[in-house]
């Protein structure tokens, strides 16, 4: 971070960190919009599939990645009170924690999945593309959740320029693999909606294989070592992080 001294370099400060942060949760909402506006094009069937598994996810994603950034202001508090040697053992019990939330969630959602569908008395075609859109989207599920912490641990180093970048790049990737697995083009097998949960999966892993090398290669993370020392599970961990978590993610 950089020291500042007047209020014209904190404002400053604040909107070089703020906007990047801006436009990185305007692209993920972008990927959304085009796995549905893409289907659309496909059929209204696929557009009718893609929405309802969206509406079902977005909240839970939502929900989830907020509960996942309190670990921002715990490593944001080391960093500040000269305690840097223990911001590798937070991010790994975060990441940890990731881990079981994503499992949770796909635990939940194949236990539920077909009841809530069932439920909404939707059209035996449109339930099928929601299901298996759904269903494709889980396998992206745990490296965005590890992406979210990565990238809570750039944003806290003020590096929120990174984290922009990382997520950038995400829209490309997934709107390429929209266009081959919607449509079937260059050879690709035509899945219609079912396809934007493919590639809405292949992009969560490409931008958390993206955060890894970053924080793992380049400074000033490289220095942090994140991934030199293998940390074990700790619950007490856990709750501290869940307590400043939970009500940021109850806010989203």
């Amino acid at each position: 971070m950089k020291p500042t001294q007047s209020i014209q370099q904190k404002m400053r400060q604040f909107f070089v960190i703020l906007l990047p942060i801006f436009v990185t949760q305007i692209t993920l909402s972008a990927m959304t919009f085009f796995d549905t506006n893409m289907s659309g094009h496909s059929s209204s069937i696929d557009l009718a599939g893609v929405a309802i598994g969206s509406s079902l996810w977005v909240p839970i994603q939502v929900g989830l990645s907020g509960i996942l950034m309190g670990i921002t202001p715990i490593i944001s508090q080391l960093i500040g009170s000269g305690h840097k040697d223990k911001v590798a053992y937070n991010v790994i019990q975060a990441l940890w924690l990731s881990l079981l939330l994503a499992l949770g969630v796909l635990a939940l959602g194949g236990a539920l999945l077909p009841s809530i569908l069932h439920a909404m008395k939707l059209e035996s075609n449109v339930q099928y593309i929601a299901f298996h859109f759904l269903t494709w989207l889980s396998i992206g599920i745990i490296p965005l959740f590890g992406y979210t912490v990565l990238r809570s641990l750039i944003d806290a180093l003020g590096q929120t320029r990174i984290s922009m970048i990382i997520t950038l790049i995400s829209l490309p990737i997934n709107v390429g693999l929209n266009y081959l697995l919607i449509y079937g083009n260059f050879g690709f097998p035509k899945l219609g909606g079912i396809g934007a949960g493919v590639a809405s999966g292949i992009t969560y892993w490409c931008i958390f294989i993206i955060a890894l090398l970053f924080v793992h290669k380049r400074q000033p993370f490289a220095s942090l070592g994140i991934f030199r020392t293998f940390h074990k599970l700790s619950p007490r961990t856990w709750k501290e992080q869940l307590k400043i978590g939970i009500p940021i993610g109850w806010n989203q």
